[in-house]
């Protein structure tokens, strides 16, 4: 299952950027340039460093003991 977490990580950064490009599209308001612009600098980052991270420790064994 690490792998499928760290894939995951990795691949919803695309994702993102490509709802964000057709949510602008759609609508191109202030609006929806701020709200994607925070999205896309400052919570996929974490999102996918988060996911990463849990599934390289997945892969570690870290979560076989868990008590």
């Amino acid at each position: 299952m690490g792998i499928v977490w760290a894939a995951l990580g990795v691949g919803i950064i695309p994702l993102a950027i490509r709802q964000a490009m057709s949510e602008i599209a759609k609508k191109p308001s202030e609006e929806n340039w701020i709200f994607w612009s925070i999205v896309l600098v400052v919570l996929m980052p974490i999102i996918s460093f988060s996911l990463i991270t849990f599934g390289v420790f997945a892969l570690k064994g870290e979560y076989e003991s868990i008590e």
